[in-house]
């Protein structure tokens, strides 16, 4: 079903801010839907596991990554998308959110791609339908797993200025605190960078063939295979 993606890319459409995540976790794009979606909030279960957080920080962080990087090369050269290999490997063997730190600057070259088309949806609808069997299912995955990706980063951008003050405030858990900032760091720029797409989301579903989960944020992304 639809409902979950429209509905948060509905409101992230009336809510995304004008500034950038501040201070790891301030940015509340669900305001007063978030209890209502399911996805929203900071709660003492969260806070309490920071080691769980920085877990699901990475996979989420990790999966928007690849999809970006797959979805940019489909709207400028869906033939090439096999040279986005090296790249995604990289990013798949990625085991903490400081390796994926450092792709940020890769990452912020496919938001500006996707972000300066004037008409993603259409250009993605025009790469879809151009491709062979194996490059609309990339193009499918990568819509279908941003989405994904994008609905967890909204709940865990909720969560994580809580959990830098948890464990800052924790004896056991203070060296964690480095690796929360970076994350809250990423998150934020993932879900700032890429409220455009979730805004497209009707529309691109459309245009990849791709059929919205029931529960976009604990819904598990497709395995990428190049």
């Amino acid at each position: 079903m639809k409902k979950t993606i429209l509905m948060l890319a509905a409101t992230l459409a009336l809510s995304l801010p004008a500034q950038g995540f501040a201070q790891f976790g301030g940015f509340n794009p669900l305001g007063a839907a978030k209890e209502k979606l399911g996805i929203g909030g900071s709660g003492s279960s969260a806070a309490a596991d920071p080691d769980g957080f920085l877990q699901n920080a990475t996979l989420s962080t990790k999966n928007v990554m690849i999809s970006a990087a797959l979805l940019a090369q489909a709207v400028t050269d869906r033939t090439q998308m096999v040279s986005r290999k090296a790249q995604i490997d990289a990013l798949q063997n990625a085991q903490s959110i400081g390796e994926l730190n450092a792709h940020t600057a890769e990452f912020k070259k496919d938001m500006a791609v996707l972000n300066e088309r004037k008409d993603l949806s259409a250009d993605v609808s025009a790469a879809y339908q151009a491709s062979d069997k194996k490059q609309k299912d990339l193009i499918s995955v990568a819509v279908g797993n941003l989405l994904i990706g994008l609905a967890r980063d909204v709940k865990l951008a909720g969560q994580a200025r809580g959990m830098v003050g948890s464990a800052s405030a924790n004896p056991e858990t203070i060296s964690r605190v480095g690796s929360l900032k970076t994350a809250g760091s990423l998150l934020g720029l993932q879900v700032n960078g890429l409220g455009g797409v979730l805004k497209s989301a009707p529309a691109l579903m459309t245009a990849a063939k791709v059929r919205g989960p029931d529960a976009a944020e604990t819904s598990e992304p497709r395995k990428v295979t190049l």
